[in-house]
């Protein structure tokens, strides 16, 4: 082996191995935001939730939809982010809806906040559409609660309260003392 081969073998090695170390480091493929989320430790992070609860006679109940769930158990309020609920009462069916929502750490009450809104989806019936920014459902009563502004929409009567108070079990709701209504006027393309 000349001089010139051992010298060629070990440029090679330090090139090689100048490349291993110079090599850019593999970040971790979870992104900053799962990073963050686990960081939380919460007991369960779902994305794409869809779940549906059923009565004793095996129908559906309650269906659940969210963009995602970061769930603590017991230790702490459960997250949902774009909840949408579907409410399968002998009244009716309500959908609810909103941007952010809160399961409570007892699963007895949901919070639901920033662009709530409420329909009663029931064929035959007048529309019936409640807006808010905070609504509670308490799930053992079945009262649907808020103490901001809501506004209610109903066919061509606009009705705002200082509160709600909704009980899905008889469709009976108030909106408080300080109602304002108003009405739309019905035109032909109405």
């Amino acid at each position: 082996m000349t001089g010139w081969s051992q010298l060629l073998i070990v440029c090679i090695s330090v090139i090689t191995l100048a490349m291993i170390i110079s090599e850019p480091k593999i970040e971790s493929t979870s992104g900053d935001e799962l990073e963050e989320i686990t960081n939380l430790r919460p007991d369960a992070f779902m994305e794409g939730l869809q779940q549906r609860h059923f009565d004793q006679n095996g129908q559906v109940k309650t269906t659940l939809v969210a963009t995602s769930l970061l769930d603590f158990g017991d230790r702490a309020d459960t997250k949902l982010l774009n909840p949408r609920l579907w409410l399968k009462r002998p009244t009716g069916t309500w959908h609810l809806e909103a941007d952010f929502g809160v399961l409570t750490a007892d699963r007895n009450r949901v919070n639901l906040r920033r662009d709530v809104f409420i329909n009663r989806l029931e064929s035959g019936e007048v529309a019936f559409r409640l807006d808010g920014d905070v609504l509670n459902w308490d799930l053992e009563t079945d009262l649907i609660t808020s103490e901001t502004t809501t506004k209610m929409v109903q066919g061509s009567a606009i009705s705002i309260g200082d509160q709600l108070i909704l009980d899905l079990n008889t469709n009976k709701y108030s909106l408080g003392d300080k109602v304002r209504m108003q009405w739309r006027s019905a035109t032909s393309s109405d």
